[in-house]
């Protein structure tokens, strides 16, 4: 026994609507506003207004409730908030521990900024497209803007646009309806044809092509983190790595010597580099020599002995400062020559250390202050000179505290401040 198979149903051609709804210009806002109300107590809710500028009321009149958006801005800045957050913390105390300057691989502080910076850009993701989302796009065809009187809703008309989707739409009430209200130049809305419906196959081409270059990036990132190479990296911005310079005492084909470092240009003094004052940075008068004079020459032949700058109390606390970092190692604190370089050098034995002259022996404490900021300025036998690392002020702000202590050796109760005494006769 044959089974005969039954007939297959024939393809059911889809029709499409008449229309899509109606639309109607309103050459003022209270007439728009007016048309809406009726629209809205007639049971209309699928209503549409295209207006050349905000209308104040239009939202309310037309019913709608708040956005969703800024809720969406809420939960975008709260995801890239923690994506921060945790994407230091992966990135410095998981991932790639490094140690530096003995900071924690980790704190909430130093985290804030990029953290903040992914709340902002995924607040902003997260508006944009909602805006998209919401706003029904992308739209590949709008068939109002096939209509003519449909322009001036950018230019001076007010354009309302019933949808046919609505469950009380009927075409021939709701054109009567909208006749009524003063609506001019109802026109239907032509129908999407089902061929504007489907996306071109060129776009979805384009879309696959440029998905796959998108991956492209993370394929090479990937590569790079999990392999080695002996090629340097690629360096889009170069500045900073490249720097059009050349280093000291280095050549330079450019200039006719062949140095890269140049020579003052002479009869020339850098800016705050003139110094005409003899007395304050050489500690000796005008005329009596140099940086290089010879500190063996006699005590009266020209040093200095004031001070050329007012001494107070501060220049003798900047002079300690400077006097225990600089001088007390081999001086030791008391000006004895016992420092801790000097003590360590004589327990060693060797015989090649000359203990530093006692500041307190009497051909130190009887030298002029200007011989004084002499050798420290250029040294004198073993001691090497400190011009180049001590400034002029604080030179003489040394020489000024190893007076000082010169003083505390023969001191009278003359050199004992009036409200002082009383208290220093006490513990005697």
């Amino acid at each position: 026994m044959s089974t005969v198979a039954p007939p297959r149903p024939e393809a059911v051609p889809e029709i499409e609507p008449e229309s899509n709804g109606l639309v109607a210009s309103f050459n003022s806002v209270d007439t728009v506003l007016e048309a809406v109300r009726v629209l809205r107590s007639g049971g209309i809710e699928r209503i549409d207004v295209h207006s050349p500028h905000p209308i104040h009321g239009l939202d309310d009149a037309l019913g709608l409730k708040g956005s969703p958006l800024p809720w969406g801005a809420i939960a975008g800045a709260a995801i890239g908030l923690g994506s921060g957050i945790w994407m230091a913390w992966w990135m410095n105390a998981v991932d790639y521990p490094f140690i530096i300057s003995g900071k924690p691989l980790f704190s909430i502080i130093p985290s804030l900024p990029i953290a903040f910076e992914l709340a902002i850009l995924f607040a902003a993701f997260a508006v944009f497209g909602g805006a998209i989302a919401f706003g029904g796009m992308p739209k590949l065809a709008n068939q109002k803007f096939r209509i003519p009187s449909f322009a001036r809703a950018t230019d001076d008309r007010y354009v309302l646009a019933v949808d046919s989707r609505d469950k009380c739409f009927d075409l021939v009430g709701t054109r009567a309806l909208l006749d009524e209200v003063g609506g001019e130049g109802v026109t239907d809305i032509p129908p999407v044809a089902t061929s504007e419906k489907r996306i071109p196959r060129t776009v979805w081409m384009a879309a696959a092509v440029l998905c796959v270059l998108a991956l492209v990036p993370a394929v090479l990132i990937a590569k790079a983190r999990n392999s080695t190479s002996t090629k340097p990296r690629l360096s889009f911005v170069s500045d900073m790595d490249h720097q059009p310079k050349f280093k000291p005492q280095t050549t330079n084909s450019f200039f006719p010597d062949g140095r890269s470092m140049r020579p003052q240009v002479e009869g020339t003094v850098a800016r705050d580099d003139l110094r005409e004052d003899d007395q304050y940075y050489l500690g000796r008068n005008s005329g009596h020599g140099g940086l290089a004079a010879n500190a063996a020459e006699k005590d009266s032949d020209g040093w200095v002995t004031a001070f050329p700058l007012t001494v107070d109390e501060s220049l003798i606390r900047r002079g300690r400062e400077r006097y225990q970092i600089f001088c007390a190692t081999c001086h030791g604190q008391g000006g004895d020559g016992d420092g801790l370089v000097t003590l360590r050098a004589l327990e060693l034995e060797q015989g090649t250390w000359v203990k530093p002259t006692s500041l307190h022996a009497e051909p130190i404490r009887g030298q002029p202050v200007g011989r004084l900021f002499n050798s420290i300025s250029n040294g004198v036998r073993k001691m090497p000179g400190y011009a180049s690392q001590i400034p002029v002020r604080d030179r003489w702000g040394i020489v000024a505290y190893v007076r000082a202590l010169q003083r505390t050796r023969a001191a009278t109760s003359a050199d004992v401040p009036s409200e002082i005494l009383p208290n220093m006769r006490e513990l005697n």
